[in-house]
Order: C-alpha cells, then structure tokens, then sequence
C-alpha cells in the first residue's frame, strides 16, 4: 500500500495501475470507435497482430535490458553525488547555509523585523517569495480613496506580514523552493509533492500542539521532510539527459547502432526514481537538515532518528524508542499519505482503516486533522484581520 503511494506521488495513473484498475485514458479508448473496429479484425489479421506483438515483446524486453543497465551505471554516479552535501544543499536545492541562521532568529523572544531583514537580504529568491505571496488579492489594501496600497520593500512586507504570521509562512517558503522542476514527463510530482509537504507540516503542527509539544518543531520537522526527495527528483532527472547521451556516443563509437538506438528510446523512469527514494532520501534528508546548523531550532534530532526506521509499522518505530518528533512525522506522513489515497479513490474503507492502525493513528488524531485545513498556506496578517473586523462591526 505504500508503494502504491509512491506511485501516486509520480503519476496518479501509474497509482491506478496498481489497484488493478483501468485509467481514463485506457477506458475512453476501450470505448473509442478504434476499440469497436479492432473487435471487427478479420481472423488472418489478428494472427499478423499477435505475431507482430510477439515480435515486439522481445524488443521490449532488450529495452528493458539496456534500461536496466543504464541505471545500475547512472544510480552509482548518483550515489557519489548524494554524498556531497554542500553541492546538493546550494547547487541542487539552492539553498544558502544563512537558511539556518533565519530558522533560528525565527523562533526566539528576540526576533525582529530588522534582524530577519539582515538574513533575507542576502537571498533574492526568498525576498522575491515573500513579495509575490503579498501581492495575492486576499492580502491587498486599499486607501480611503480606494487606491490600491503598493508595498515594493522587504522591509515593509516584513512588516506587515508580522514576526507570529512570518513564524509560519517563511519554513513554507523554504520548503516550496526546494522542489523539484515541472517536468513534461512527470507532470503531477511536483503538485503532489507539495500537497505531501504542506499536508505533514500542518499535520504535525496541529498534533504537536495536541501533545504539548513546541508546534514549531512539528511544523519544521513536517515542511523539512521531503526535501530529500526533491534533491533526488531534481539530480535524478538532470544526470539522466547527461548520462544518456555519453552512453549513445560511446555506443556509436563502438560502432553499435542496434544499442545506441535501443539507448535513445529511453526517458527516465518512475521506478527507478522511487528505488533512489527508498535508498538515499531519509539519509539525505538528515544530512542536508543538519547541514544547516540550526541551534535553536533542534529538530535536526528528529531526522537522525527517522534513518534508524526499517519497517514501515509503529508497532516498530515504538520498539526502536525514538525521539518523540520522529514518532510524530511518522503518524503524520502515514495520515496525509491515507488522505491523498483516499482523495483518488485508491484505498478502501477497511483498508484505510488498517493502514491508519500501522501508522498510529488514533481516532482522536483523525478527527482533529479532518477539521485542519491541510491543504492551504493560511497566514493571518493584523493589518487584514483588523479590517474584516471592523467590517463585521
């Protein structure tokens, strides 16, 4: 059931697939007009179909090979580059180490606009973030005139998005930027990794303020905790175009067309990428948590721990007695990875049942996220609760 979720993260089809169910796609065309013709196909001519099929499943099956081969090769230079967190944390995430230093200003009695300011700066793309997310129509103000109030400074959206709202949004902004880019070949991953990432900060937020835990910690630790993954998606899908083109051009040197041909039909795959999640993300994830040298904000402990997990049960993760914010992004990644399933119909009711049990789930959890909003970034600005009050009044 969990590989399924994988699936479903990469292509809500390849998901279905693995219900036994048919897609849309394969539905429209079992009713299309081509269906009904291809029932209509004389006996001789399905004998010429079945052995061009035939024929067909033998090249399939010589693709398969070289796809295989191909990836044992580029999975093994990946692995040497997963080692170099440094690389990954700024070339792959584009991420600066001063990450850490807001994360930790973030959170203490003593942050202030202006020493927030001092670390944004320094980050185009996060003050560029933080601009774009005020521009949206539900944060706009206006004049007594009615004239559209333009705020263009960092320093005056800092202000009037204020430390408790910023508190919230600025690990969602850092989370976001570190995923992957769309991809014509994926074209839901990065959506539906989104919805993941948002889903288990929340998720984790609202439970660690059930437990009496810090919410911060559980938000952090939730937004943090596919980063790993988008790392492995971004170089994943990058090493791949390069990788394939020096094996195409040191077949052809070989003077091997049928393999350099056989090469260039491939297009990265969905299973190859899960395989490196399943290996390398929790690893990587830790490693690039603890890279950012956070003193304040200690939830790197968190991440260390979720490395030491071998089996996907509770029963398990209770037995290894691991650190409490590990524990709870377990029990929040196992309900947000139920939610999207059951969003696309790809879990029964029993099942849905027994595998929010696995996880830990209890039935005071899930009435209480059914009523959290975790699929929206909901930040309360002063300035705009202010004025729906007094609009209200």
């Amino acid at each position: 059931m969990n590989n399924r979720f994988e699936h479903l993260l990469v292509s809500s089809d390849e998901a279905i697939l693995l219900t036994g169910q048919k897609t849309e796609k394969q539905r429209i065309m079992e009713e299309s007009e081509q269906a009904d013709a291809r029932r209509e196909l004389l006996f001789v001519e399905e004998v010429t179909i079945k052995n061009r099929e035939e024929k067909n499943q033998k090249q399939h099956l010589f693709i398969q090979q070289v796809e295989a081969e191909f990836h044992v090769s580029l999975m093994n230079d990946l692995a040497e580059r997963f080692r170099n967190t440094s690389y990954v944390l700024e070339k792959v995430l584009g991420f600066d180490p001063s990450i850490g230093k807001i994360l930790d200003v973030l959170y203490t009695e003593s942050c202030s606009i202006s020493r927030l300011e001092v670390f944004i700066k320094e980050l185009n793309w996060l003050s560029d973030a933080i601009l774009s997310f005020i521009k949206q129509p539900t944060y706009r103000r206006f004049d007594s005139k009615g004239r559209l109030i333009v705020i263009d400074t960092l320093r005056s959206a800092l202000s009037f998005i204020g430390i408790e709202s910023l508190r919230t949004l600025l690990p969602a902004l850092i989370a976001k930027r570190s995923l992957p880019p769309k991809s014509a070949l994926f074209p839901e991953l990065q959506k539906h990794l989104w919805e993941y990432t948002l889903g288990t900060g929340k998720a984790c937020r609202a439970i660690a303020e059930k437990e009496g835990m810090k919410w911060y910690l559980g938000y952090n630790i939730g937004l943090m905790s596919t980063i790993g993954r988008s790392a492995i998606t971004t170089m994943y899908l990058k090493a791949f175009e390069g990788k394939l083109r020096e094996k195409i051009i040191e077949e052809q040197k070989k003077n091997n067309p049928v393999q350099a041909e056989a090469l260039n039909t491939l297009v990265p795959s969905h299973k190859y990428l899960i395989s490196l999640w399943h290996r390398y993300a929790d690893n990587l994830n830790n490693d690039i948590v603890a890279s950012l040298k956070c003193r304040w904000l200690m939830f790197g402990i968190g991440f260390e721990d979720y490395t030491r997990i071998k089996e996907i049960s509770f029963a398990h993760v209770k037995e290894q007695n691991l650190h409490p914010l590990t524990n709870l992004l377990f029990r929040c990644q196992g309900y947000m990875q139920f939610k999207m399933m059951k969003g696309k119909n790809l879990i029964s009711k029993q099942a849905s049942l027994l595998y929010l049990r696995n996880f830990g789930i209890v039935s005071d959890d899930v009435v209480l996220l059914m009523k959290t909003n975790l699929t929206g970034l909901e930040i309360k600005i002063p300035e705009i609760q202010q004025a729906l009050r007094a609009r209200n009044d």
